[in-house]
């Protein structure tokens, strides 16, 4: 099975690091950047099999990104996850209306993320396991 590629698009430093480490122990690809307008850039320029994006960062937000991405050819059917210290009922709510496939509130688990990330990666491509 070909590794699945992650663009995570996180502002806190700590926390973009974290979440590469975590999931390349799992066996995941990582491309971790900083904030909303890299993070749009990247996504346009790479093949990546689902974003992980933080929801309040300086500049576009994670609303603001993820809308971006799915009026996009290129990024419209890319699964996005949202992470944010913002758990609320409404901010899951907006996640999941804008389009987002999951919604994972910090702080998290690794190991519920890496399940997080395989799932919406399979439901994309039609696997399941």
């Amino acid at each position: 099975m070909e590794a699945i590629r992650v663009l995570c698009i996180e502002d806190d430093a700590e926390t973009r690091i974290l979440i590469k480490r975590g999931l390349e122990q799992a066996g995941i690809i990582v491309d971790a950047v900083w904030g909303g307008e890299r993070g749009l850039d990247a996504a346009m320029q790479g093949r990546f099999d689902c974003v992980l994006l933080d929801v309040m960062m300086p500049g576009l937000d994670g609303f603001q990104v993820l809308r971006t991405l799915k009026t996009q050819g290129l990024t419209k059917d890319l699964p996005v996850v949202m992470v944010s210290a913002r758990d609320d009922e409404d901010t899951r709510r907006r996640a999941v209306a804008a389009g987002a496939v999951e919604f994972v509130g910090k702080p998290f688990q690794m190991k519920q993320l890496v399940q997080v990330v395989q799932a919406a990666v399979a439901r994309r491509s039609g696997k399941h396991g």
